[in-house]
């Protein structure tokens, strides 16, 4: 499964060269050219899925042993102090080419190039039951 168009498709079929740090049967990683801090990898599915609502179950579990494996590398080769796992799904929260993919970001205690703003105000307890009452399997 490809689509013609997708950049990062045209990266797993070495259409367009990439920094490749770990390639196997099912998926790729390579250096994001535009890292928020040295060593940010992308990984993706050879096969093409626009998002993890469409992504099987196979190729995402052969993917994230990828991350959990290359994680461990990056942690310990660039001697980082801990990194960031992001995996963005649709416009709004930040995905920009829709080709799953995930993003290791290496990070450093004192580097301020890339932060999440976690909210700090409390739900109510009417609030997260209204929310539990619609998500509920």
């Amino acid at each position: 499964m490809n689509d013609n168009y997708c950049l990062f498709c045209k990266i797993a079929s070495k259409e367009i060269p990439s920094k490749i740090i770990y390639e196997n049967e099912y998926v790729l990683a390579f250096l994001d050219i535009f890292p928020i801090l040295e060593g940010h990898t992308i990984i993706i599915p050879k096969n093409h899925y626009n998002n993890i609502e469409d992504i099987n179950e196979k190729d995402l579990m052969e993917l994230l042993k990828v991350v959990k494996l290359l994680a461990g590398h990056i942690h310990k080769k660039l001697d980082i102090e801990g990194y960031n796992i992001l995996q963005n799904n649709f416009k709004a929260a930040g995905q920009e080419i829709n080709h799953f993919h995930i993003h290791i970001i290496p990070r450093m205690n004192d580097d301020e190039r890339f932060k999440l703003k976690i909210p700090r105000q409390k739900a109510t307890e009417s609030e997260l039951n209204r929310v539990l009452k619609i998500l509920e399997f």
